[in-house]
């Protein structure tokens, strides 16, 4: 028997798999909130081999349209000319991305290398403020999601982040893609009522679109108004009507100058 590491409940063996077509684990479920968590994951750095899993053949269209959803939110329900933080951001797409777009993005990612966003990395340990912090395909490869929350918590009380909810059917790991046997980084799968129980344990409020997207927010907000910015079409009315200034001239100025700068120095 194991321990909920939502919400502390008894969580019961639930179903074995093989992950990476060689590791027999097990799965437990909440009898309290429905979280699904694996035994101990020893089997990571063999998962991580890779930073992002050969077979996220989709990771460039779900940035671009991710950018374009959290534009709209932002719009709507933050300050656009705030600071923001895209935490465990990956290759750096989605903040070049939303800078392109004239959004002050920065990256954090302890394990990815960074291409796309080079010049915009928070160090480890910063810590500054942002206005939101958004973590898009994190909270399922933590095995430990209060812990990692915390983290995100330090830098914004404000975090936007996605992960697909685990079916009221209760699919077993080989009936359900998103266990990812295949790559064994999926460790951890939420419920709503797991997501609530966390975000009162951090005394946040909770806003989902009861499929992927959500929000911990010290903010008060209308759900319509939630749930109008994730709306793909009327995202991109948002985006139409609420342009900002780009970046990326600005930035292209700042990169070419440091690396003159650099290069002088050199000389």
């Amino acid at each position: 028997m194991e321990r909920c590491k939502i919400c502390s409940a008894k969580s019961a063996p639930f179903a074995r798999a093989l992950l990476l077509k060689r590791h027999d684990v097990a799965y437990y479920r909440c009898g309290e909130c429905g979280f699904v968590q694996t035994q101990e994951p020893y089997w990571l750095d063999e998962a991580y081999s890779d930073a992002i899993a050969a077979t996220d053949i989709g990771l460039p269209s779900r940035n671009i349209r991710l950018a374009l959803l959290t534009r709209s939110l932002i719009r709507l329900c933050f300050n656009p000319g705030g600071r923001f933080l895209d935490y465990a951001g990956g290759y750096g797409l989605l903040v070049r991305l939303m800078r392109d777009a004239g959004y002050d993005f920065h990256l954090f990612d302890r394990y990815c290398r960074n291409i796309f966003a080079q010049g915009y990395a928070a160090a480890d340990g910063d810590s500054s403020a942002y206005e939101l912090v958004t973590a898009f395909e994190l909270l399922e490869h933590v095995h430990d999601p209060l812990q990692e929350m915390e983290r995100l918590l330090a830098h914004s009380r404000n975090v936007f982040f996605t992960t697909e909810l685990y079916p009221d059917s209760a699919p077993l790991p080989e009936d359900w893609w998103y266990f990812g046997l295949d790559h064994g980084q999926h460790v951890s799968f939420y419920t709503v009522n797991s997501l609530r129980k966390m975000a009162r344990k951090l005394s946040l409020n909770f806003y989902t679109n009861g499929t992927s997207m959500h929000l911990f927010t010290d903010k008060t907000l209308p759900p319509l108004v939630f749930n109008l910015a994730l709306r793909y079409p009327f995202g991109v009315l948002v985006d139409l009507f609420f342009k900002r200034e780009s970046l990326l001239l600005s930035d292209y100025a700042t990169r070419t100058s440091t690396t003159r700068r650099d290069h002088d120095r050199c000389q």
